[in-house]
């Protein structure tokens, strides 16, 4: 199986604890097995398999953490979230004004849930909600 992302996914974790964590990668995590599915800088982020709304949880890369093989399949799929209304992925392509900067990069089941989940990341950048049903979704 091929890296889910770049190199450059859990390197300060791999390199400051000497663990072999990288998205994809099974852990047992304090006795119940996941996927590691994000990289949280100091910690890694795990999808439990007896999770079923698929949350990722952070856990310290050294305590009570067993790591595994590579998965066959990841819980949740990788998206890209286009998040100005004004721009459209060909903007993105050609790289047209700012738009590439919009980009967010999230992972999560469906659609939907990748429009909801860069919203909660940049929610700050927004005043409420109803900016999602400006958002364009891809798979990444």
């Amino acid at each position: 199986m091929s890296n889910y992302n770049c190199d450059c996914d859990c390197d300060y974790v791999r390199r400051h604890y000497d663990v072999p964590a990288e998205i994809g990668r099974r852990v047992i995590a304090n006795g119940e097995p996941g996927v590691i599915i994000a990289d949280r800088g100091h910690y890694i982020g795990v999808i439990l398999d007896s999770d079923p709304k698929k949350r990722i949880r952070n856990y310290h890369p050294t305590w009570e953490m067993q790591y595994g093989e590579m998965a066959e399949k990841l819980p949740l799929k990788e998206w890209e979230v286009l998040t100005n209304g004004m721009y459209d992925w060909d903007d993105v392509r050609y790289m047209l004004g700012d738009a590439r900067h919009y980009v967010q990069r999230v992972w999560a089941a469906t659609r939907s849930q990748a429009k909801y989940r860069a919203y909660q990341e940049l929610d700050e950048c927004f005043e409420d909600a109803t900016a999602m049903l400006t958002f364009k979704v891809r798979a990444a």
